[in-house]
């Protein structure tokens, strides 16, 4: 984390026991309240500032500018606080300063304290949080709060850190900070609701924001969901059948994909199966915005056998997609790529995680581009072969890769982009399912069903009331501990976590058929004493 090496002398606003400090950060430079502009306002209920001045470079330098803060007093110690911005300069964000504690540890996302105090973090929402809400443990034990009700999931991070310059020095500080959409940066904002509070429940802090998000974003518990086919409630079983490496390896040919669902559906009705195919359409990633069967895993007749048998069996076949990201060099990238990157607030261009595809050891990924979902030539062209697949094939679920990667594009929201697509995929076709990669409050209202890491990525338990999760591709299969197409290799094989929001999840690579056969009837057992909907007997 990168701090100022000067005090910013920002002034420090009493309300009740909590020390505010408020900056607007602009396109060009960062401004805090000018004290001498500074009018306060106190009533039994809230506190009104009004600030007719900006100060900047540790108060060296005066702009002009307008600040209102309204704060509410609620409950014991809590505050909702308003703020209304405006300056000569577009405005980027609204940091909230919470200020003079003696220690912060940040709490993660399954509510647990790291044994130490947090001497620098950053947390961002919606890329590390998955809801707009921090949770801090000060030395004395008392748990603080802070969330924000966005009825459009923009971006929100906080930090923590100690101060080092000032008379609050040695002291520990907590930022909110709530940025625009980029779209709409402009030279007044008006910042949505913070929530803060001291000595809180969490659950009950955390279900606050919850009930929030079930009115403004559309979060629908899932047994209440009209986002999925009737049949989606009878998966009780995910098969990840791997295809294709990066480099052509090859784990399962189509034909040997069908021997696989046959040999489950002998043991479990096909109707409650769901094989989910990474790699099918030829090299993992590399194929990416060219999607078609590929002549080295069968062709389109062997995908056609593929289909067609799982449907005798009564299985359900979920081909991969990657929803922003082609490769580059493709011949008919030109079509829709160079308008649809994705970029940062800034308009720097993404890169994503940029795996080593190659084992160069250079994570040089120049041919994989990031795309944005809500870019129309991008979303015109997933679309389009999308649904060109679905009707020739007659699979009828479609699994969405990455969709949880976010940035502030200043073109076209990401959010956006994946309901419009999600609704265009699904228009007049009411029997096909769609699932994405990853979860955060944004997205939930959009994927009924999501890909999970069960040993890597924290879930918090509340995520079962609104979605089901099956195993991530990084989850290996039993024979050993193969990843097939996803970029790690290797990993100690797990089951998930016996959980009624997680689908009993079972990956397939060369020779897990024939060598794990104990441990496939296993999860096969324990899939058939679940329940549909993923509740457990």
């Amino acid at each position: 984390m990168h701090l100022f090496g000067f005090d910013t002398r920002d002034p420090v606003f009493d309300a009740g026991p909590w020390k505010l400090s408020f900056q607007v950060i602009t396109l060009e430079n960062v401004y805090g309240l000018d004290p001498d502009g500074l009018e306060i306002r106190e009533s039994e209920q809230d506190w009104q500032l009004n600030c007719s001045g900006m100060r900047f470079a540790g108060g060296q330098q005066h702009s002009p500018g307008r600040v209102t803060v309204k704060i509410t007093r609620g409950a014991g110690d809590a505050l909702k606080i308003l703020i209304d911005a405006s300056t000569p300069h577009k405005i980027r964000a609204v940091k909230i300063l919470l200020r003079g504690f003696t220690s912060l540890a940040l709490l993660d996302l399954l509510d647990q304290a790291p044994d130490v105090p947090t001497e620098q973090a950053i947390k961002r929402y919606p890329n590390d949080l998955r809801i707009p809400l921090i949770a801090a443990l000060t030395e004395d034990g008392v748990l603080i709060g802070a969330r924000c009700h966005d009825p459009q999931a923009r971006a929100k991070r906080f930090a923590v850190y100690q101060e080092r310059m000032g008379p609050l020095a040695g002291t520990y500080t907590l930022e909110c900070i709530h940025e625009e959409d980029a779209r709409h940066f402009d030279t007044h904002i008006h910042v949505p609701d913070w929530i803060i509070e001291r000595s809180i429940d969490l659950p009950t802090f955390r279900g606050g924001y919850l009930a929030f998000a079930e009115r403004e974003l559309g979060l629908v518990p899932w047994a209440q969901r009209q986002d999925m086919p009737p049949w989606t409630r009878d998966i009780r079983l995910v098969l990840t059948l791997h295809g294709m490496h990066w480099t052509g390896y090859v784990f399962n040919s189509y034909d040997q994909m069908r021997d696989i669902i046959r040999f489950v559906c002998d043991l479990i009705d096909g109707q409650q199966v769901l094989a989910y195919l990474p790699g099918w359409e030829g090299r993992y990633y590399w194929q990416y915005g060219d999607y078609r069967p590929d002549p080295l895993l069968g062709g389109p007749e062997a995908f056609q056998r593929l289909c067609d048998a799982a449907r005798a069996c009564g299985a359900h076949i979920m081909p991969m997609f990657g929803a922003n990201c082609a490769n580059a060099w493709a011949p008919n990238f030109h079509t829709f790529g160079p308008s649809s990157y994705m970029k940062s607030a800034s308009r720097n261009v993404f890169l994503g995680n940029q795996p080593d595809w190659d084992s160069s050891r250079a994570h040089d990924t120049g041919w994989q581009a990031w795309l944005n979902p809500g870019a129309p030539a991008w979303q015109n062209e997933l679309t389009r072969q999308v649904l060109m697949l679905v009707d020739q094939y007659r699979f009828d679920a479609v699994f969405l890769d990455t969709v949880e990667v976010w940035v502030n594009d200043p073109d076209f929201n990401l959010r956006e982009g994946y309901q419009q697509l999600v609704a265009r995929l699904r228009a007049g076709r009411p029997n096909l399912l769609v699932t994405g990669e990853d979860w955060w409050d944004g997205l939930l209202p959009i994927f009924p069903i999501f890909q999970q890491a069960g040993h890597w990525r924290q879930v918090p338990a509340w995520v079962g009331r609104y979605a089901r999760l099956m195993g991530h591709i990084c989850d290996s299969e039993p024979s050993r501990g193969s990843t097939g197409v996803f970029e790690s290799g290797y990993t100690d094989y797990a089951r998930l976590p016996d959980d009624d929001m997680y689908i009993p999840t079972i990956a397939f690579v060369d020779g897990t058929l024939d060598h794990a056969q104990a441990e496939i009837e296993t999860v096969i057992t324990q899939a058939r004493q679940s329940l549909p909907g993923g509740v457990r007997t």
